[in-house]
Order: C-alpha cells, then sequence, then structure tokens
C-alpha cells in the first residue's frame, strides 16, 4: 500500500474522530443545559402555583349564627415556619358578615391577612365598610373572632345622611353589637356634623 494511501486513511479517521468528540461534547452537554434549564423552569412554576391562588374565597359560621365569607382576586400563602401555613395573604379583598338580628356589613380593601384556622382578618390600604345607610373608610380593619370584638382605626370616617364623622378608633363588640369611639391622643376630640332637614 503507498504511503499516501495510509495518509489519507489516518487523516480521514482523525475526522471522522474530532466530529464524533465534537458531537458528543458539544450536543449532547447541549441538551443537559436545555433539559437542566426546563427543569428549573417547571420547579419555579410549581412553587407559584403552590404560593399564589386566583379567585380564592373562604366561607365559615359561629355557635351564633353569624355568617363570614371573603373573597379575594389573589391570594398568596404566607409561611409563618416550614410546617405551618394557616395565614394568607390577600389582594383586592371582598367580605361579608351576616351578624344575625342586626344586617349584614360589607368589607371592601386593597389587602388582608386571613388566618384559615380561626377567621381572624387583619383588613389594610383602603378599607370601606357598608353597614346598613353607614359608610366608614379607614386604613385598617382588624376582624378578631377569637376576641369577639372588631377595631377600625387610623384615619376613620363615618357618613350618612344625617352625619359626617371623624375619630381615630372605632371598637364593636361582636357579641352584642355594641359601638365604641375613641381617639389616640387624649387631648383631640371626636369630629362629629350632623345634618337635619326641615320639614315644611
Amino acid at each position: 500500500m503507498k504511503l499516501s494511501s495510509i495518509l489519507q486513511i489516518i487523516l480521514m479517521l482523525g475526522i471522522i474522530v474530532i466530529m464524533a468528540l465534537f458531537y458528543y461534547y458539544f450536543f449532547k452537554n447541549n441538551k443537559n443545559i436545555v433539559s437542566n434549564k426546563k427543569a428549573q423552569k417547571e420547579e419555579l412554576i410549581d412553587d407559584k402555583i403552590v404560593n399564589e391562588l386566583i379567585n380564592i374565597e373562604y366561607n365559615s359560621s359561629d355557635r351564633e349564627g353569624n355568617t363570614f365569607y371573603i373573597n379575594a382576586e389573589k391570594a398568596t400563602v404566607k409561611f409563618d415556619d416550614k410546617e405551618t401555613n394557616t395565614k394568607v395573604k390577600l389582594h383586592k379583598v371582598t367580605s361579608l358578615i351576616n351578624v344575625r338580628g342586626k344586617g349584614i356589613i360589607k368589607i371592601y380593601s386593597e389587602d388582608a391577612i386571613y388566618d384559615k384556622i380561626n377567621n381572624n382578618t387583619n383588613f389594610f390600604n383602603d378599607v370601606r365598610i357598608e353597614y346598613v345607610d353607614n359608610l366608614i373608610s379607614a386604613e385598617n380593619f382588624d376582624l378578631m373572632f377569637t376576641d369577639k370584638i372588631s377595631k377600625i382605626y387610623n384615619n376613620v370616617i363615618i357618613n350618612n345622611k344625617s352625619l359626617n364623622l371623624n375619630t381615630d378608633i372605632i371598637l364593636i363588640d361582636m357579641t352584642n353589637g355594641d359601638v365604641k369611639l375613641a381617639m389616640n391622643n387624649k387631648t383631640r376630640k371626636i369630629n362629629l356634623k350632623t345634618y337635619y332637614e326641615s320639614i315644611n
């Protein structure tokens, strides 16, 4: 066999080996990178599904026959520790409380923290409360079923056809419906304006 033929065969074998190595290291590793990225993306999606829910609602009632309903456009699970996730952060919240013998209270807020175990709810950011003919606006509303009391506070304004009232705090006894008004600063007074219509 001629020397030139041997060199051609060696050259061809060398090219085949180089192509095989190139394919193995480039294409196979590239597939692994794509697979790893896909797995990471799926893992992130799974985490998001576990932690964030859309259009969520809860219903409950107590021994006295009062019912509680809450709905939110978005809910995010708030982990207190690695084993419990009883608290849920809600966004764009609507809530209805049907107090037996006293009527329905409607609550709207941008955000809230809801406890799935005891139903205690902290409403905050642009809180609006509708009860009978009263419209109450505030920054915070803590609905505490465990303490049987509700607290509306921070820039509280009550409006209806007869009055306009500004106060710092409204405390509502959830067992009997009693309402107490208070100010954070004892030197400040509750501001009340009333409107009377003249009758002819």
